[in-house]
Parts: C-alpha cells; sequence; structure tokens
C-alpha cells in the first residue's frame, strides 16, 4: 500500500517540473509584457492628454515608469495589508455566546 502513494508522489513531483518548466518563462514573458505595456500606456496616456491640454513636453518610457513609482508611494503609502491574519487575530465568538454570559445560560432573545 505504501509503495502505491510513494509512486503517485513521484508522479506528481514530476508533474509540477513538467509543468515549472513551462510556467517559469511563460510568466516570465507575461511579466515583462505586463511591465512594457503599462509603461507605454501611461507614457500614451500623458502625450494624448497633457501635451495638447497644457503644452507640456512627451515623457519617455522611463518617465513613465517613475510617474508610476511616485504614485504608488504618494497614494499608497501604508503597503501594508488593511486585514490583520495569523496568530495574533481574536476570533468573535460563536453563535452568540459573549463573555458576559455564564455557562449553562440560555442566549437572549434581540428586541426592537
Amino acid at each position: 500500500m505504501h509503495a502505491i502513494f510513494g509512486a503517485r508522489g513521484e508522479d506528481g513531483r514530476r508533474r509540477r517540473l513538467r509543468n515549472l518548466i513551462w510556467i517559469a518563462p511563460a510568466a516570465l514573458v507575461v511579466g515583462a509584457g505586463v511591465f512594457y505595456g503599462l509603461g507605454t500606456l501611461v507614457a500614451w496616456l500623458w502625450r494624448v492628454t497633457l501635451v495638447d491640454i497644457f503644452a507640456i513636453q512627451p515623457i519617455s518610457f522611463w518617465q513613465a515608469w517613475g510617474l508610476i513609482l511616485l504614485s504608488q508611494i504618494l497614494f499608497k503609502a501604508n503597503l501594508r495589508p488593511t486585514t490583520r491574519t495569523g496568530r495574533g487575530r481574536r476570533r468573535a465568538p460563536e453563535c452568540g455566546d459573549s463573555p458576559e454570559m455564564a455557562p449553562g445560560q440560555p442566549p437572549r432573545d434581540r428586541e426592537g
């Protein structure tokens, strides 16, 4: 019985390795495409809107990425998640139980 599970584990490990061989390069290509596309989009939006309206000079690809980074710093200053998770998190009482209730006391009905 143990040999069957061991063989299944080896097949799963091989399958993950086989998938990793094409997933990793695909993720790099997609990441590079998103990086290039977002920088080009910001540069194009700058050129289309601000150059025509305010007669400001067009910006380069790297200046567009500088603006993206600057806006992340200015408008997204809190980089930590807003919800707390993990061991320090306190749970809400379950099923209407509260610390004020004595053990075995039935829960009170809500009025109103």
